[in-house]
């Protein structure tokens, strides 16, 4: 078997201070998992501009111009291995709804002090950077 790095990016989206997140379901890994918007960066695509590609294509909402948080090496999640970039954005217009049936359910904007769980393995360094500008995580 190819032992492979993936490169993802997520975003945390807010609006009137809330956080939108999105419960993972029938996923390849954290179903039934909290999650911001991201997804896997295409060959030779720009960061921010991945982010913003993926929030319009999972939620159908527009967004300003992603923030750069972190990076967080993650090794943990059922043999995959992921080099995740986390940005901060605003929302600017639409409404939430996932692209397809299937992959997130009760999507909502959370309070930042009551936030759902559990939350997708990235998405609790993405919050730590934005409290803290820590930039670097590794999770063994």
């Amino acid at each position: 078997m190819l032992d492979i790095v993936h490169v993802a990016a997520g975003c945390l989206v807010f609006k009137d201070g809330r956080l939108l997140l999105g419960r993972r379901v029938d996923d390849s890994h954290g179903d039934g998992e909290y999650s911001c918007g991201g997804g896997h960066v295409e060959h030779g695509e720009n960061i921010a501009s991945a982010v913003r590609r993926e929030i319009e294509e999972e939620w159908g909402i527009k967004i300003d111009l992603p923030q750069f948080l972190c990076v967080v090496n993650l090794s943990d999640y059922d043999g995959l291995h992921y080099v995740s970039f986390g940005f901060k954005a605003t929302w600017v217009s639409g409404e939430p709804r996932p692209e397809a049936a299937g992959e997130f359910a009760d999507w909502q904007w959370y309070a930042l002090d009551a936030l759902p769980s559990p939350l997708f393995k990235p998405v609790p360094y993405y919050l730590e950077s934005f409290r803290t500008g820590q930039p670097y995580f590794e999770v063994p």
